[in-house]
């Protein structure tokens, strides 16, 4: 697979994080790619995103030469343009997105915006979310999606 798995960042600490760490782990194996991208610019308590990523993918058994941060990013729309911006400096340009299930459909999107092709996308599914977590998610993301296309 020529695909690099770009695995979200969020707050670290996080089972969040954790989740999506795990998915991406499973993706990079399981897809034979050469490499993950952790993306994630937020430093929370003095714990950068992407570092948080490379050191639970790493400890998940994913070679640490594999293994590509987005340092810069501080939101979804800035991930998928600085992903792409690192990725065209090794020619490279064909992603699987890991993410939260309930945002995967923004990410993607933003993804493709910033020239990038989604050849895969993979969402870590939140344990037993609510009907009123499900509704908050859908219009966060309904919101920000708008919001990115003014930018």
């Amino acid at each position: 697979m020529n695909a690099v798995v770009c695995v979200l960042g969020c707050r670290p600490g996080s089972a969040a994080l954790a989740r999506r760490a795990r998915v991406a782990r499973d993706v990079f194996v399981a897809r034979g790619a050469r490499w993950v991208m952790a993306c994630g610019g937020g430093s929370f308590a003095g714990r950068v995103e992407a570092d948080e990523l490379a050191r639970m993918l790493e400890d998940g058994g994913v070679p640490a030469d594999a293994i590509l941060r987005e340092r810069a990013s501080r939101d979804t729309y800035e991930n998928a343009t600085e992903a792409a911006r690192l990725l065209a400096e090794r020619d490279l340009g064909d992603v699987v997105v890991v993410t939260c299930s309930w945002h995967l459909p923004r990410a993607t999107t933003l993804f493709e915006r910033a020239g990038l092709r989604v050849t895969g996308a993979v969402g870590a599914p939140p344990p037993g979310p609510t009907l009123l977590a499900r509704a908050w998610w859908s219009a966060r993301e309904r919101v920000s999606l708008w919001k990115d296309s003014l930018r």
